[in-house]
């Protein structure tokens, strides 16, 4: 279930109607809780923690759902103990069709470097731990006083970037084994640094699927209506229910993406993928999904600079 159907759930449970938690919230009519619970509106960890102690329940329970009996909802569920949670944020590579005369991750967006806003959205959450940045060649002087200026506490070290995205990643998943007390179960969600509009509720439904699943991707689904394959023998409708685009983050037990890159080494696998859930498709792993946002873009040209500013203003 959705956070939003977990929302109304809970809310029928305790016969509370739409404008008394709106009440309760501040908010001045019922429709921002209906836009909420339909999926219409994205909501923050804190105002979520909100609801969720208005609703007598944990936040937990409104992001993966309850599996107990109704009647006994409010009592505290046994749960596995929370796992170490590792946001890497990858901030490598210099792309160019910015149009800007700085790497795209370091571009200014209303007043503050790209970068930050997906580290200040890490810094943030509850569930997250600790904070690795695998940084541009050159730049680790720059991001550092950033991190600093924007006072981004859980960032524990800032590592040089690869000569590719799956390299840079590979860096991190390094440093870790070699450098901390990690363990197999642990956590690591890996973050584009130009896809700095990542919501939080997205960060946690990542985290709970990885630990339940291993894996969790972030995907979105097709929204042209129409879509055909086109080859040399013919041309085929394909059905777009089935189409799906992959974004990012992507979140994996420490465990599971160690063992891709050992294996990678075992079959001496040529590293040519862009990211990890690539890497681990071609190794034959299963992977798991979770719905992502219209929102969550990625920063590639002057006019995705154009669209964020907007989002950020609305």
């Amino acid at each position: 279930m959705s956070i939003g159907s977990n929302i109304k759930r809970r809310r029928f449970e305790l016969n509370m109607s739409q404008g008394e938690l709106a009440k309760l919230m501040g908010y001045k009519t019922r429709s921002t809780i209906a836009k909420i619970e339909s999926g219409e509106n994205d909501i923050t960890i804190d105002k979520l923690q909100k609801i969720a102690q208005f609703l007598e329940t944990s936040l937990e329970d409104l992001i993966i759902g309850s599996d107990v009996d109704s009647q006994k909802v409010t009592k505290k569920q046994d749960r596995p103990a929370r796992t170490h949670n590792i946001a890497v944020i990858l901030a490598g590579g210099r792309p160019i069709r910015t149009n800007q005369n700085v790497p795209t991750q370091f571009v200014n967006v209303l007043g503050k470097p790209l970068i930050m806003y997906a580290l200040e959205t890490y810094q943030k959450h509850p569930f997250i731990d600790e904070i690795i940045v695998v940084c541009l060649k050159g730049w680790e002087d720059i991001l550092r006083s950033y991190i600093d200026r924007y006072k981004i506490t859980k960032v524990s070290a800032v590592l040089q970037d690869g000569p590719s995205a799956i390299e840079s990643a590979r860096n991190a998943v390094n440093y870790l084994w070699a450098n901390t007390s990690i363990k197999d179960d642990d956590l690591l969600i890996f973050q584009e640094a130009t896809r700095p509009l990542v919501p939080e509720e997205l960060i946690s439904k990542l985290l709970y699927s990885a630990r339940e699943q291993g894996t969790a991707v972030t995907y979105e689904s097709m929204q042209e209506y129409i879509q055909f394959y086109r080859s040399e023998e013919k041309t085929e409708c394909l059905d777009r229910d089935k189409i799906i685009t992959i974004q990012g983050p992507e979140a994996y037990t420490f465990s599971k993406i160690k063992n891709a890159f050992i294996k990678s080494d075992d079959i001496n696998h040529k590293m040519t993928e862009s990211c990890c859930y690539m890497l681990l498709h071609n190794l034959g792993e299963e992977l798991y999904f979770c719905e992502g946002s219209r929102n969550n873009i990625k920063i590639v040209r002057q006019e995705d600079i154009i669209l964020m500013e907007a989002l950020l203003r609305k």
